[in-house]
């Protein structure tokens, strides 16, 4: 039977793309699974809404996790940075993917995520395609994008059409809230996160004391 592995992050593109594959894995009676990585520095309401989105879905949750925690491996490699040492992208979200798909990953299954390509120029370039093939290390896979082309008002439209559970962090911060690695955060976000989140941003400073001590 083909499955569809639909990577999920808590936020409002990958609620509504993994909507959409459910319904289509249910009309073509296609195994479905919900796979959320837990990059042990998200937002407590983001794991709070994974586990109620995946009830509500009535999906199979699948939780992956990185090998080492966000704490262990930027005690290791300093913070994480947009455009070089962006680490966290690879030990805390592609490598858990790859070992998921080496074990779980068939031939004819479908891999679904919720890009959009008018999320940033780099998206908009290396993602074009709504059907498309990628490969991770070695694996050749089969990937879905399903609101590739949609814009920031039809997500949101869209999620309440189709009443989607939404994440409290969407409007409290603006982000998915599954990782708080701060690569390429703005000023504006962290004070957000500091309003709402205090506790999160507590234990980033923790961090950081812990990466300045080791530079000592």
């Amino acid at each position: 039977m083909r499955t569809i592995h639909c990577f999920f992050s808590g936020g409002r593109d990958s609620a509504l793309a993994c909507y959409i594959a459910h319904q289509v894995a249910k009309i073509k009676n296609w195994k479905f699974m919900l796979v959320f990585i837990n990059t042990t520095i998200a937002i407590p309401d983001t794991i709070e809404y994974v586990h109620k989105y995946a009830e509500w879905l009535n999906a199979d949750l699948i939780v992956l996790k990185p090998n080492h925690s966000f704490e262990e491996l930027a005690q290791k490699y300093s913070w994480p940075l947009l455009w070089h040492n962006r680490w966290c992208y690879y030990k805390l979200k592609r490598n858990p993917t790859i070992e998921y798909l080496q074990h779980n990953y068939r031939g004819s299954d479908i891999v679904v995520m919720g890009i959009r390509g008018s999320e940033s120029l780099f998206r908009l370039v290396n993602y074009d395609k709504v059907f498309t093939l990628r490969y991770y290390d070695n694996i050749r896979v089969n990937v879905w994008l399903p609101i590739l082309h949609l814009s920031d008002i039809e997500v949101m439209q869209l999620i309440r059409k189709f009443n989607i559970p939404e994440n409290p962090v969407w409007n409290k911060v603006g982000i998915s809230g599954d990782c708080l690695c701060l690569a390429g955060s703005t000023e504006q976000k962290l004070i957000k996160i500091a309003i709402h989140y205090p506790d999160s941003i507590k234990k980033l400073i923790e961090i950081d004391n812990e990466i300045q001590a080791n530079r000592k």
